[in-house]
């Protein structure tokens, strides 16, 4: 109760966005991404050279858009990576602080690891255009944030670990839309590119990564991909025959269910795919 009581004397907390919860301080090859080509920058500067709005937060990330609507900045929230009090570098038994430390320590190995491999194994499935995870001196770039409350921030995007990332729409609402306007041969392209998505995924040995498509998966021009990255990881280990097919139905189980309800004269072509795929 000491080091409880110690710790939120000296770091009250604060529900407010503010900079400073996404600078970071930290540097570690490991998660160093190659600079970009003078070539390969240009267009990212010209997209970072909007305005950026606050758009939305999760357990991770703070979620800003541009000013076209195109794009989306993810912050990764420091607080939630690195200790924010002195006393969880003190490494006694009972500091229930160092405990979360050391939790925080994996937790932020693992975060950073899916992010390095969803940009440079996954761009286009992710529709990742750059990420930066280190603090440089190299992108000599500031943008300004605006927050909920239309409150203008400047930031140095060297001092923050971020990803740059197309904005896509919403996997289900997008599909009701397109069966509203009877666009049958726009959803049957959507079921075919998330079969391919979820094959090109499991071929390659991504684990953990979120099937929950109402949340995680969006459109841009008809195109899928999964745009939570963050528990993105590789698996190794070389799935048998059945296991594949096992993964691919699993992962593809909730659009049989929507197309059920929703346009049940699909159900042919989703399982026409499903047997290309799976080989069923």
């Amino acid at each position: 109760m000491i080091f409880v009581g110690l710790d939120r004397y000296f770091h009250p907390k604060s529900v407010r966005f503010a900079p400073s919860k996404i600078t970071t301080y930290s540097s570690n090859p490991e998660w160093e991404i190659p600079p970009l080509s003078p070539r390969e920058k240009q267009p990212i500067t010209e997209i970072l050279s909007q305005k950026f709005t606050y758009l939305d937060k999760g357990s991770q990330s703070y979620v800003f858009v541009s000013e076209d609507q195109k794009y989306v900045l993810k912050f990764l929230k420091q607080g939630k990576l690195h200790p924010q009090t002195w006393l969880a570098y003190i490494p006694f038994s009972f500091n229930p602080y160092y405990k979360e430390f050391l939790a925080l320590q994996e937790k932020l190995r693992r975060t950073y690891q899916a992010q390095k491999i969803a940009f440079t194994e996954f761009k286009e499935q992710t529709g990742l255009l750059y990420v930066h995870l280190n603090r440089t001196h190299h992108l000599n770039k500031n943008i300004v944030l605006i927050d909920k409350k239309g409150k203008k921030h400047t930031l140095s995007l060297d001092n923050a670990c971020f990803s740059l990332q197309k904005k896509a729409d919403l996997f289900y609402p997008q599909l009701q839309s397109m069966l509203q306007q009877n666009d049958i041969e726009g959803v049957k392209k959507v079921i075919s590119s998330l079969f391919c998505l979820v094959d090109c995924f499991v071929k390659k040995g991504v684990a953990d990564h979120d099937p929950i498509m109402k949340k995680n998966f969006g459109l841009i021009e008809n195109q899928v991909i999964q745009f939570d990255i963050g528990r993105m990881r590789l698996d190794p280990r070389r799935l048998t025959p059945s296991e594949y097919q096992q993964r691919i139905g699993k992962l593809t189980n909730s659009l049989k269910k929507w197309i059920t309800i929703n346009s049940p004269e699909l159900l042919p072509y989703y399982e026409q795919n499903l047997k290309f795929y799976s080989g069923v």
